[in-house]
């Protein structure tokens, strides 16, 4: 009998086999490990109250006026105020965050889908140790799927005594075949993330919306992201906080020397920061690190020029037991809800900044709804040539006629959007793309934070973000949403009288998606045929 394959090629498939085997087997019964978290919270807002950020605070909530009276019968029955502003460049997103760690006094909370080794990502963990070397506590808590720091980087940081860092869901085999063994393997229980962005500083201000970490959110790359960032002042960070605190003491948030067995030292801290010393040499003088601090948002909070809109306000994020395996809430689309409720009560008009939209019967129906009683809806999202999940974009091709049809008015974003206004100009030319998670109800009320329109927001991941009703940052948000669909930005799809779909901007005018080759057009036609939109 011929032998068809090799003795050395036989065993080599059946080791592959047998730990492909071994990994399910162990996912499948594995559970999130936690032997020595221990709980920790936010420090109270009133022991900074007389740190730079709180004095800063103090003196702009003084200063608070709201633009109309507060009817008793409109907002959350806390009616606390809180000051906000609209952050959507990426440089000032970049320097707003750096001068809130400077600026730091007792405690740091960043709270990540998505953490980089990039040059932001290598940027925003040096300043955080040097917040660590003045005092400060810092807690960093990252999806463990999406932090992309690496283990050992990671474990450096928390050699300082006052980083602690915690995964999030995190994979039981860590190292890099192996964890691809894994995440099959353990598919059941990691299918859910944390996809929250959250920054608290001081527990005084927050930072919260679209961005990860890393040098696509911050213009940096030729994949540039357009997005949009909520900075708050005031009692939003306490409630912010106390999102954050229900996470970071969850089972599922696990401390990373629990995860990877890394035991780092001071010899691996100084290593650490011998790479930033090298980082730092090798970016000065680069156009986008000098823009970057010549910022003014770097002494925004010092020079006291930056005018803060006022609201009432609502944080509002799903529990962490939606990522849960076993549990009766996972899957539970709490903030979804919320925001569908609002969606039903809005009068006039609703605009949605979503770069993934899939809106499935249920969306598509409220919407038809909405158009009935003259209601207008304007959503603007990614194209074909813009999106960067492509599975996501030929999900939601299929809804395009349905949403016309049900009198949405519907934009999609073009690659060179605005690419003289960008910061992205520092690296050549670009391809723009949507990431910004924005609603904003009847001119009056709006929410940022990391939800998307699609089944994987709702229904599997985690997300939160900030309800506010104010309507001078509910116009800032409409006045971004009319720049970003322009003719120079944006595609109007239109419906013709036989049902073909036209993309139209100015006088330009294309009846197949504009800016994407064939093989992509191909490509997202063939990934459309598989049943995974629930997954999306």
């Amino acid at each position: 009998m011929a032998i068809l394959f090799p003795v050395s090629a036989r065993r080599r498939a059946l080791a592959c086999s047998a730990l492909a085997l071994l990994a399910v087997l162990c996912g499948c019964a594995a559970s999130v490990p936690r032997p020595s978290a221990v709980a920790s919270y936010a420090v109270l807002a009133m022991e900074t109250d007389a740190s730079r950020l709180g004095r800063y605070v103090r003196e702009q909530t003084a200063r608070a006026r709201p633009e109309r009276p507060l009817p008793d019968t409109a907002y959350p029955a806390q009616h606390e105020l809180a000051g906000f502003r609209l952050i959507a460049g990426g440089v000032e997103a970049l320097a707003v965050r750096l001068a809130l760690i400077d600026q730091a006094e007792r405690a740091i909370d960043l709270q990540y889908y998505i953490f980089n080794g990039d040059q932001t990502g290598s940027l925003v963990a040096e300043r955080l140790l040097a917040a660590a070397d003045r005092g400060v506590r810092v807690r960093l808590l990252l999806d463990d799927m999406g932090a992309r720091i690496g283990d050992t980087r990671i474990a450096r940081l928390t050699a300082h005594p006052n980083i602690e860092i915690r995964l999030f869901n995190p994979v039981t085999l860590r190292s890099r075949w192996l964890r691809l063994l894994s995440q099959v393997g353990e598919f059941g229980r990691i299918n859910n993330r944390m996809h929250n962005k959250l920054m608290v500083v001081d527990n005084q201000v927050m930072v919260t919306g679209g961005r990860n970490v890393g040098d696509e959110y911050f213009g940096l790359r030729d994949l540039d992201f357009q997005d949009i960032d909520l900075i708050g002042i005031g009692p939003v960070s306490v409630r912010a906080s106390v999102g954050f605190d229900d996470y970071w003491n969850d089972f599922q948030s696990v401390p990373v020397e629990d995860v990877t067995r890394i035991d780092a030292g001071p010899r691996d801290l100084e290593r650490l920061r011998q790479r930033f010393e090298r980082l730092r040499t090798a970016r000065a003088g680069s156009a986008y690190f000098q823009a970057l601090e010549g910022h003014p948002a770097l002494c925004a909070l010092d020079d006291d020029v930056l005018e803060w809109r006022w609201g009432v306000f609502e944080w509002l994020h799903d529990p962490p037991a939606k990522a849960a395996a076993g549990s009766t809430r996972r899957g539970e689309p709490y903030l979804g809800r919320q925001l569908v409720g609002e969606l039903e009560t809005t009068r006039s008009e609703l605009l949605v900044i979503t770069p993934y939209l899939i809106p499935g019967r249920d969306l598509l129906d409220r919407f038809a709804a909405l158009d009935r009683r003259g209601v207008r809806v304007g959503i603007l999202t990614n194209s074909l040539a813009t999106t960067d999940v492509l599975a996501v974009h030929s999900s939601y091709a299929r809804y395009r006629r349905p949403l016309l049809e049900a009198g949405v008015v519907l934009w999609e974003l073009r690659p060179g959007a605005g690419q003289q206004e960008r910061p992205s100009a520092f690296v050549g030319d670009s391809r723009a793309s949507l990431h910004a998670k924005t609603f904003v109800n009847d001119r009056e009320a709006l929410f940022i934070g990391s939800i998307n329109l699609d089944p994987r927001s709702m229904n599997i991941n985690t997300e939160s973000g900030v309800l506010v009703r104010d309507p001078t940052l509910a116009v800032d948000a409409v006045r971004l949403f009319e720049a970003w669909t322009r003719p120079s930005h944006a595609y109007r799809l239109q419906l013709g009288e036989n049902g073909t779909i036209s993309w139209e901007a100015g006088e330009r005018r294309a009846v197949r998606e504009p800016h994407a080759g064939f093989l992509r057009r191909l490509v997202s036609r063939l990934v459309g045929l598989l049943p995974i939109e629930s997954q999306l």
